[in-house]
């Protein structure tokens, strides 16, 4: 099997157990997950940016860089669990500033799905690779990089840049099971790529309004019985969009409409006492690499006084809090 990647170029998979997961019809469900849920009648829209892609570039990584075969799969299969739109699901099913929703349904979502099958019948016990605390390849706690978070840092489409990729692929190595780069510079530019994301996309005021209207969407249609919550998680964004459309409801096309007619320009952040029409509490991100330097492992912090101010900044202010009304 040959997958074209869009930052790793063409990615051949030669071990069976793993293509027979990819074609497995759970996995090819993510092709049609926005990584970004993003609506198709928001003008960002043509952002494309699946699971599908995401899921097949961590495992790359891992199997790139000699992580175990557990492990890689584990990569492989990390965001499976995810429902329609990704994270604007958090929305409905947990409260605002946690994004571990899908985590926590993943053993669950593996085990009554036929690629869990598929995985014991090759002897494969679950909860070593889901639950797997020694997948430090896969996963780290911020501010440490891993392979999840590389991947997305360098595969979104807002930043996208097959250079840096290939820049930054070079200049990692694995040091006591952990990704540490070798070059201060590339570890930099990485770091500040991650940086501008977090600020201006990933929890923009924009990009949030985006998920609040589209989860009063989603709301909107479980509540009139359009959707079940099974859909959301069996079915693809098309296919709930779709059903959604089809129903032509008055309140759920306002709030298309709302969606439709977003833009930068039109978002105010208000202050304490005004009026608003969103308001949110969202986990700043931010990330500090682990560089190796003359033979000693030191943070991109110790090196750069910038990069620790503003690493001080995010630990006094963990949460970005928006109240925005829109014109």
């Amino acid at each position: 099997m040959i997958i074209k990647d869009k930052i790793w170029g063409k990615i051949e998979i030669k071990d069976e157990l793993v293509e027979k997961i990819i074609k497995d019809n759970d996995f090819q469900r993510l092709k049609n997950i926005s990584q970004c849920g993003v609506f198709k009648h928001c003008y960002l829209s043509n952002i494309e940016l699946s699971r599908y892609e995401h899921s097949i570039g961590v495992y790359y990584l891992l199997r790139e860089f000699g992580a175990r075969k557990d492990e890689c799969i584990a990569g492989l299969l990390h965001d499976i669990s995810h429902g329609v739109f990704s994270h604007v699901l958090d929305l409905i099913f947990v409260n605002d500033g946690n994004e571990e929703f899908a985590d926590d349904i993943l053993s669950e979502k593996i085990s009554d799905s036929t690629i869990g099958d598929i995985l014991r019948q090759n002897g494969y016990n679950l909860d070593k690779i889901i639950n797997n605390k020694k997948h430090t390849l896969l996963d780290q706690e911020l501010p440490d990089i891993a392979a999840d978070r590389i991947d997305y840092t360098l595969r979104d489409p807002l930043g996208m840049n097959v250079q840096l990729s290939k820049m930054v692929i070079n200049s990692l190595k694995i040091i006591k099971e952990e990704f540490v780069f070798d070059n201060s510079f590339i570890a930099n530019i990485f770091s500040q790529q991650y940086y501008v994301l977090n600020n201006e996309f990933w929890s923009s005021a924009f990009w949030t309004v985006n998920h609040k209207i589209l989860a009063q969407i989603i709301k909107k249609s479980l509540e009139k019985n359009y959707i079940t919550k099974e859909d959301l998680f069996s079915l693809n964004d098309r296919q709930v969009t779709r059903i959604i459309e089809e129903k032509k409801d008055k309140d759920i096309s306002k709030l298309i409409k709302k969606i439709r007619n977003l833009d930068y320009h039109k978002i105010e952040i208000v202050g304490k006492g005004e009026e608003f029409d969103y308001s949110w509490k969202k986990k700043n991100r931010f990330i500090d690499p682990k560089i190796l330097i003359s033979r000693k492992i030191k943070k991109l912090s110790d090196i750069n006084l910038d990069w620790k101010l503003k690493l001080e900044y995010f630990k006094k202010n963990p949460y970005f809090e928006y109240k925005v009304k829109l014109r």
